[in-house]
């Protein structure tokens, strides 16, 4: 049973890939369907019943039992949700998703109080998203996390230039928060955050940056595309391609 109604899990499917199939909204930062779940931020919270227990899970990462009575937006729910917000608020007050989410709950001021902000990485809420898309998406394993406690970071190896990284972007893509971002500057993709700098290639036809050498170098090694590809951006590259269609119309008419 899922919010009174009666639903069938799949083999394996968590309670929140259930309640998405039935209509069921469950708040989560820390859930990309494309990467596997972590359980990280705690907000997907619902109440499991059985016999005369219950007991909050995470939506996510719970996959529930024959028969078992799930809540997903309860008062105990509510409850344990609010308090996460609280404290998610106190950590990254400029955030504009975690604000929206604290506002549907109640919460208009954290009753915690947070560090002094000193950089964009305190946005961060520890979700785990951009390491996880790094080693199982983009398969290069460039970040991690480093340190305890307070003092938690997602960092590359030492804080140092991380040469496994290859400046996809794929990180940036997937934070819920805003906290990584990614400039190109004079044919260099730059992640402040990350202490990395990745040198960019130039389009052959147009002259713009467009992709990093690094990327185009895995891309190839995939692909196996020939060079006039790899150096050529898609605007250009779909010139190309509709030019050469056209000469070869034109010749067979």
């Amino acid at each position: 049973m899922l919010d009174g109604q009666k639903v069938r899990a799949r083999p394996g499917e968590t309670v929140l890939s259930v309640a998405k199939r039935h209509g069921i909204e469950i708040p989560a930062l820390c859930h990309h369907d494309s990467i596997s779940d972590y359980g990280a931020c705690r907000l997907c919270v619902v109440e499991a019943f059985w016999g005369k227990g219950s007991k909050l899970v995470t939506s996510c990462i719970y996959t529930p039992w024959q028969d078992e009575r799930i809540e997903t937006n309860n008062q105990r729910v509510g409850r344990a949700r609010k308090m996460v917000l609280e404290l998610l608020l106190a950590r990254c007050p400029e955030v504009e998703e975690i604000r929206d989410l604290a506002r549907e709950y109640g919460v208009i001021e954290p009753r915690f109080r947070g560090r002094p902000h000193e950089s964009e990485t305190e946005r961060c809420i520890l979700c785990g998203l951009c390491v996880r898309v790094c080693a199982e998406v983009v398969g290069q394993s460039a970040i991690g996390y480093a340190n305890r406690g307070l003092d938690r970071v997602i960092s590359t190896p030492f804080g140092a230039q991380a040469d496994e990284c290859i400046g996809c972007g794929a990180c940036v893509f997937v934070c819920p928060t805003g906290a990584l971002h990614y400039e190109d500057i004079d044919g260099c993709r730059i992640m402040k955050e990350l202490n990395t700098r990745v040198p960019m290639v130039a389009c052959r036809c147009c002259g713009k940056f467009f992709a990093t050498e690094a990327q185009i170098a895995k891309v190839r090694q995939r692909l196996k595309l020939p060079d006039e590809l790899a150096d050529t951006c898609p605007r250009c590259r779909g010139t190309e391609f509709r030019g050469t269609l056209e000469k070869c119309l034109v010749s067979r008419s």
